[in-house]
């Protein structure tokens, strides 16, 4: 996961844009604080590829799921 940098856009598998990324810790992709100011803890078992983004296996629902 060494290519996940700051600012890559964070997309779902129906391709919409859940967020944007802040770096990995430990064994999870940290977001960039939402609108609500928190930063979200995203398993790195879910992400699908990272290139100009970083593409996850999931949906927004089954994303929600996990947390």
């Amino acid at each position: 996961m060494n290519e996940v940098v700051s600012g890559l856009p964070i997309i779902c598998a129906d391709d919409l844009i859940h967020g944007y990324a802040e770096g990995i810790e430990r064994d999870y992709l940290l977001t960039t604080p939402f609108g609500d100011g928190h930063r979200h803890f995203i398993p790195i078992e879910v992400i699908e590829q990272v290139g100009d983004a970083v593409y996850l296996k999931v949906t927004p629902e089954e994303l929600l799921r996990l947390f």
